[in-house]
């Protein structure tokens, strides 16, 4: 689905205040002091960012009918403003916070939402990186966009990960420049 430059770009204004939000209701809750609770819950919440990436752009958005259209769309348009709604993410959110919440406690259900929601903004920045910014030569930032543009041009299926490699690694799903994966070759 094309969107404007206000309802593509929302998500980079929305998240980061509630991810606030999630913060100071932690720290107004415990007297003002962070609980290194939350803080662990929220690196786990951001680890788990990187998986849920990989699955998601490797299982729903190239096999699931509906969404593997869209994102071809992504594919054939890649510099176009080509993404799902924002009310898409807002219920996966919405959804982890409460069964976090409901198998854990609040503070828990808040960090680790938030890493979550950090590790999509992350992936949101990263995404509109490789593919809209201008980039130096030797910076992280291109070498992503060099990683992401072998998936987007490589008849193989592979480099699911857009922020990090690392599941691409671990599946065997790596794409190497100008070399099929081993498995494959």
């Amino acid at each position: 689905m094309n969107h404007s430059k206000i309802s593509y770009y929302a998500e980079l204004f929305i998240y980061p205040i509630i991810v606030a939000g999630l913060l100071l209701y932690d720290v107004e809750s415990s007297g003002f002091a962070l609980h290194p609770r939350w803080l662990f819950a929220a690196l786990c919440g951001a680890m788990l960012w990187t998986l849920a990436e990989y699955l998601v752009h490797r299982f729903v958005y190239h096999e699931v009918p509906v969404l593997k259209e869209l994102h071809g769309m992504h594919h054939a348009r890649p510099c176009d403003l080509v993404g799902a709604p924002i009310w898409v993410s807002v219920v996966v959110f919405l959804s982890f916070f409460a069964v976090v919440a409901r198998f854990a406690d609040l503070e828990i259900a808040g960090g680790s939402t938030s890493g979550l929601i950090v590790g999509y903004i992350s992936y949101l920045l990263v995404h509109d990186a490789v593919h809209r910014w201008q980039l130096s030569e030797h910076s992280w930032l291109r070498s992503c966009r060099l990683r992401h543009l072998r998936h987007h041009r490589d008849p193989i299926p592979g480099n699911f990960g857009v922020v990090t490699g690392f599941w691409d690694h671990v599946f065997g799903t790596v794409l190497a420049s100008g070399r099929a994966r081993p498995r494959d070759a």
